[in-house]
């Protein structure tokens, strides 16, 4: 007998923390550390370097619009550990590739990983392992992208310094296929799997605040909270991925740009925590607002990057980190909060889908701008500027709606 059988649930939680490392954080959240060795690579440069991001970005997301039928096919033990193999080979490709046409072959792995072994995954065990508490398991979870994102890039640039780019890609490969070897094997679909059955605790707040339904919007004003939700998911997927290569770019050198990655990293996990309490405490409205402004202080200090001030661009990494936790935790709430409850479902679904469009903008956007004129400083700035306009629209729509 498995000596945590009565407590399975817990290892469900830490399987979902280490393929969400894996699936999520190694080929999305930390990735950006290696955006100053690609770009300089010759035939790739910062087209290239956004070109390789656009498409991870546009398979992860054309895969999870298929995921449910992936799953139908597969149970999730087998399917999670088959999209952390994609991941695995998605590196191993890398590692081996000289030209952009290779880069893409690994770019569609990685981003089939991201899509089919990441949140949908997650969603669908706890939704068996859990009958209430899903809201801190999940939390704890979704922390595995931002430890990733802490971790990986100081490991990934000493191998880097120490012996090549080829060298580290195939680190991070082992690491994938070594989570998915765990995922395979520890991995139960079902409570009834193990003759056990869901855990029961106290409802979390989260459930409380879903359950307090707004008045049903316009089409009008459906529009514009999509267009706000590709807002958000552009800035908050853009500014972690370029953040690394904004510093390389503007004379810093490639250790601190590595450490501006993982403290961009520390800040958005710890301000999952803090965002969710601000949430609960304060309200969404109030929550939103706070961190829309750590978020738009973050970037306004990048754009002064080319100061060459180590310390306003460790503030602005810090900054920056902790007002993008908005693009999980503000998304989720919003996404029940915001919409009809007629039309929740499809609602919920429209803003992730609206929120991975953004992330494929500017994804492919900035290292374009670049070599048009010649700095990351400008699309910073654009960031900053749709940050604003998110937050007026949302705000702007609680402010109507809510009681």
């Amino acid at each position: 007998m498995f000596p945590m059988k009565s407590h399975y649930e817990k290892v469900i939680a830490a399987c979902c923390f280490l393929f969400i490392f894996a699936n999520i954080g190694l080929a999305s959240t930390a990735f950006s550390v290696h955006q100053p060795y690609l770009v300089a690579m010759p035939g790739i440069g910062d087209t290239g370097g956004s070109l390789i991001l656009s498409v991870r970005t546009l398979t992860s997301l054309a895969a999870t619009m298929f995921v449910d039928r992936y799953y139908r096919l597969l149970d999730v033990r087998i399917g999670v550990a088959l999209a952390s193999g994609l991941t695995c080979a998605g590196f191993l490709i890398y590692s081996i590739s000289t030209n952009l046409p290779t880069f893409f072959v690994g770019a569609v792995l990685l981003g089939a990983g991201y899509g089919l072994g990441g949140l949908v995954a997650m969603t669908y065990l706890f939704h068996q392992w859990f009958e209430s508490g899903i809201g801190t398991a999940m939390g704890f979870a979704t922390m595995g992208s931002g430890a990733c994102s802490i971790v990986m890039p100081l490991i990934v640039s000493r191998v880097i310094e120490a012996s090549s780019l080829s060298a580290a890609f195939v680190v991070e490969a082992c690491v994938a296929g070594a989570i998915g070897l765990v995922s395979l094997t520890l991995i139960r679909n079902r409570p009834a799997d193990l003759g056990r059955e869901p855990y029961k605790g106290k409802p979390g707040k989260s459930r409380e605040r879903a359950a307090r339904n707004l008045p049903p919007t316009s089409r009008a004003e459906r529009a514009a909270l999509l267009a706000a939700m590709v807002m958000v998911g552009a800035y908050c997927c853009g500014a972690v991925t370029y953040v690394s290569v904004l510093a390389t770019s503007s004379g810093f050198d490639h250790a601190f740009a590595a450490l501006l990655v993982s403290l961009t990293g520390i800040a958005l996990t710890a301000s999952k925590f803090a965002t969710g309490e601000l949430f609960d405490h304060l309200g969404s409205p109030r929550a939103s607002a706070i961190m829309f402004a750590l978020a738009l202080a973050g970037f306004a200090l990048a754009c002064c990057a080319g100061l060459g001030s180590e310390p306003i661009m460790i503030i602005a990494a810090i900054a920056l980190g902790a007002g993008l936790s908005l693009g999980s935790v503000g998304v989720s709430a919003w996404s029940l909060e915001l919409s009809d409850p007629a039309n929740r479902a499809r609602q919920v679904r429209n803003f992730q889908v609206a929120y991975a469009l953004g992330g494929f903008i500017s994804n492919t956007l900035p290292g374009i701008v670049k070599d048009l004129v010649g700095t990351y400083v400008v699309s910073y700035a654009a960031m900053g500027a749709l940050t604003l306009a998110a937050a007026i629209i949302i705000l702007r729509h609680y402010r109507k709606h809510a009681s």
